[in-house]
């Protein structure tokens, strides 16, 4: 069983929104928190992570390794 996901939302393939999406869809998953760290800072690009179903929305031109561990701790602890 997966405790929580972490994700980028630029990705090949599958971006992170539809992978949450696809992630939230399944009822084996429904409850697992996704992150998604990424480079996209708009607030509209926020939205559609969290519209998504995103637990957490990290921006990396501010990400801090101790921000990313609260936020894990506190969904999953």
């Amino acid at each position: 069983a997966l405790d929580i996901i972490v994700a980028d939302v630029d990705m090949p393939r599958m971006d992170g929104i539809e992978l949450t999406k696809t992630i939230k869809a399944d009822a084996r998953y429904q409850k697992t928190p996704v992150i998604l760290v990424t480079s996209l800072e708009s607030t509209q690009d926020k939205i559609k992570g969290m519209e998504a179903g995103a637990d957490a929305y990290i921006v990396k031109s501010s990400f801090d390794q101790q921000d990313l561990l609260k936020t894990i701790e506190r969904l999953i602890g």
